[in-house]
């Protein structure tokens, strides 16, 4: 730890001098670096009403879609033990899953719905609009859920059949797909609980039980969850504050579709989570399968690059460069909700942060720490 002094002086310095321009509410900052947790802090409030609560590393936060990382490292541990293979169909688990287009939706395997290539639209919307609360997430005015449901082609009655994983497979049989099964590529949330509804029939077990038995438990991330009462009970857990003004935003909330963006954790268990993946853990994942993920499959589309000319997909990994370093990372995001997951492999650094505000500050920090680990290396 004495070694990284300097470089944690910095990184607090800057997130303290950044937190004052932001004018933000509360942040949280995980680094992992040679096989050691380095740093953990937090800044700012978790909480402003009715008491202000402080944040620190084990402040539980809403992840959004980190959580997509957590299904796909579920299904490469079905991989590892021969019950399926990435490059099966779809179709041969689950035989009531089809789009419009039959003869096209049967081609689409495994492998395509976790590197979003599957051919879906990025806008279906299902997964997210079933949520509890969604009434009250678009109430801003009289007419906004029925506009929400506008804008996805969807109707009330619709959302309301859905009870299960199953019934959101089920729905994709009215999606059209957008282009030609594994040749192109469109960020498609939904397809996740395809995922988990595969997952659960193949292995038999409800994947909640399962993540927590087989991955979250053996890497002592005792305070992930996918359990939103467990959270919002935690004196210890963050509230959502969107714009300038700061206003609390409904909390984040959908059973159904937790493998899509609706687990909670804390910075300092994602720590814990990176660490294995850059150390390749094979108690967890065979080092061949962590790599495999950690390969670029497609290039993302426009709006998905950031500028970047080579940022691409693996399997719920983006994989980028930065100064020359290879990136391979995962954010989330939603309304005051922002999450962010990166490792520099290069240089055995993994870095997390978690926002209770809107913007970009997640982004900026991560490059920060990153730029000082450079310098130094």
């Amino acid at each position: 730890m004495k070694q990284w002094t300097d470089q944690i002086k910095q990184i607090t310095e800057y997130i303290n001098e950044m937190m004052k321009s932001h004018q933000g509410v509360g942040l949280s900052v995980a680094i992992v670096k040679d096989s050691d947790f380095i740093y953990s802090n937090g800044f700012g409030s978790s909480q402003t009403h009715p008491v202000n609560q402080p944040m620190d590393g084990n402040t539980l936060m809403s992840i959004q879609s980190v959580s997509k990382n957590f299904m796909a490292l579920s299904i490469m541990q079905l991989v590892e033990k021969n019950l399926l293979s990435l490059d099966d169909y779809v179709v041969d688990y689950l035989p009531y899953f089809r789009t419009k287009n039959k003869l096209h939706s049967d081609t689409i395997t495994i492998r395509h719905l976790l590197s979003h290539t599957a051919g879906f639209s990025s806008n279906l919307g299902i997964a997210n609009m079933i949520a509890p609360n969604v009434r009250e997430i678009f109430s801003d005015t009289p007419t906004e859920y029925q506009e929400a449901l506008n804008y996805y082609n969807l109707t009330e009655e619709e959302t309301s059949r859905i009870q299960t994983r199953e019934d959101i497979t089920k729905w994709f049989g009215k999606v059209e797909l957008e282009y030609p099964v594994g040749k192109g590529w469109n960020y498609c949330t939904d397809s996740y609980v395809i995922l988990a509804d595969l997952f659960e029939k193949v292995s038999g077990y409800k994947w909640e039980t399962y993540l927590n038995d087989e991955i979250l438990t053996p890497l002592n991330m005792n305070r992930t969850t996918s359990y939103s009462r467990i959270v919002e009970e935690d004196k210890n857990s963050a509230r959502y504050y969107l714009g300038k003004d700061k206003i609390e935003t409904p909390f984040p909330k959908n059973q159904i579709s937790a493998p899509i963006g609706y687990l909670y954790s804390t910075a300092n268990d994602l720590g814990e989570y990176l660490r294995f993946h850059l150390n390749k853990e094979q108690n967890i994942l065979s080092s061949d399968l962590i790599e495999e993920m950690q390969n670029s499959i497609h290039l993302v589309s426009e709006e998905w690059r950031f500028g970047s000319k080579v940022r691409s997909y693996g399997l719920a990994w983006f994989i980028d460069k930065y100064r020359g370093f290879r990136i391979v990372e995962h954010g989330g995001g939603q309304m005051a909700v922002r999450s962010l997951m990166t490792m520099v492999p290069e240089l055995n650094l993994g870095v997390v942060v978690l926002l209770n505000f809107d913007g970009t500050l997640h982004h900026d920090i991560c490059d920060k720490v990153i730029d000082v680990f450079i310098d130094s290396h």
